[in-house]
């Protein structure tokens, strides 16, 4: 099949110098992930993230918020003139707006890192309108930090640049605390300790996190973790929210957890679109060859309306993931887990061993200076 998708993307907005007239069968290529991992330089006191917003508007008490906490964490704060436009329920006055400043924040030279303020949708609107090949050409590597709805653009930039970006908390979320340093010992406080460390870490040093910490050993975790089918697995961290996931079936930026190690979350939805989604990228070849599965701790994605006949997620997990015969487990904190929330480096070698309930990361978030 040579399926040239060009004229649907003419109608939806320019034609991405990248695609140029990609085929149904480079969509589904996995060669990107046979390329070298890019690792961005860990962030230095000083330096520069700029505050963007891929998807929804914040308000504005979060982007104050979050600017200040940079700042008291030693950086300087960049918030785009996007953050605090908005159109229904996207940011900034047009896709074309956030995709410059998007791609403003990734080029620009004295940007260090890049902190999306909030999830909601908004971010697979701006894949075709960034030009990659550009910021391939010139970018420094820069890390990237965020979930929900940012999970489309860590897909993209695995693909399109190859750097490792990070998985965790939006800077919206981000901003309150016992303590200034995120470093500091484990004080109690609205973001807890497990949640103010692995983000630090991740961000500031050019080591491998190691062993994550459990909920249960640091904070007050709510949550339980179970484990649906045994085993150890080993391989690059992939994914992030489902419904996302879901949604980039079919183009340039689809799932491909061949090798990997998948990480799955979401929020609001009921088990029978989890059913849905799960079943859609099984049948997409998405999770052909997984080498392991974390869905993440999704309290209320558990059960289905009051009075309706329903599975559980539990029983939609084993029914859809554990014939993949791989080491599964369901309860960890990432995603929508506010306020407990690890960051993970995507792209970056780990460790899932399912019955001591552990995830080790084994390569670094970032390279030295």
């Amino acid at each position: 099949m040579s399926i040239t998708l060009a004229c649907a993307w003419r109608a939806f907005g320019p034609h991405p110098s990248s695609l140029g007239h990609a085929t149904f069968e480079s969509y589904m290529s996995t060669e990107y992930l046979d390329r070298p991992l890019i690792r961005p330089k860990a962030l230095r006191p000083g330096d520069v993230v700029a505050v963007v917003a891929p998807s929804g508007c914040p308000p504005e008490e979060a982007v104050a918020r979050a600017a200040q906490r940079l700042e008291q964490w030693g950086m300087r704060a960049h918030v785009s003139p996007v953050v605090r436009e908005s159109r229904g329920y996207l940011a900034g006055e047009s896709d074309t707006a956030r995709a410059a400043a998007l791609e403003q924040a990734l080029l620009d030279p004295d940007v260090a890192g890049v902190w999306c303020i909030r999830g909601g949708y908004g971010a697979s609107r701006l894949l075709h309108l960034v030009d990659w090949d550009r910021v391939r050409r010139q970018a420094t590597p820069k890390l990237v930090c965020g979930y929900s709805d940012i999970t489309a653009l860590h897909q993209a930039i695995r693909r399109e640049l190859g750097w490792v970006s990070l998985l965790g908390p939006n800077a919206g979320d981000c901003v309150d605390g016992a303590s200034d340093d995120p470093s500091a010992a484990k004080s109690a406080g609205p973001v807890p300790a497990l949640t103010r460390d692995t983000l630090w870490r991740a961000w500031r040093t050019a080591e491998a996190l190691g062993q994550l910490p459990q909920p249960a050993a640091c904070d007050d975790w709510p949550g339980t973790t179970d484990v649906l089918r045994g085993g150890t697995a080993r391989g690059p961290l992939v994914g992030g929210n489902l419904s996302l996931l879901a949604a980039l079936c079919g183009t340039p930026w689809a799932l491909r957890a061949r090798g990997a190690i998948l990480l799955l979350e979401d929020v609001h939805e009921a088990p029978y679109r989890i059913d849905r989604m799960l079943v859609q990228l099984l049948q997409a070849g998405c999770l052909d060859g997984v080498a392991g599965v974390a869905f993440g701790n999704s309290p209320t994605c558990e059960h289905g309306d009051a009075g309706k006949p329903s599975l559980t997620l539990r029983e939609v997990l084993q029914d859809l993931l554990v014939p993949l015969a791989v080491p599964v487990v369901y309860g960890w904190p990432f995603g929508h887990t506010q306020p407990y929330q690890w960051t993970l480096p995507l792209g970056a070698a780990s460790e899932l061993e399912a019955e001591a309930g552990t995830l080790t990361v084994l390569e670094p978030a970032c390279g030295s200076h």
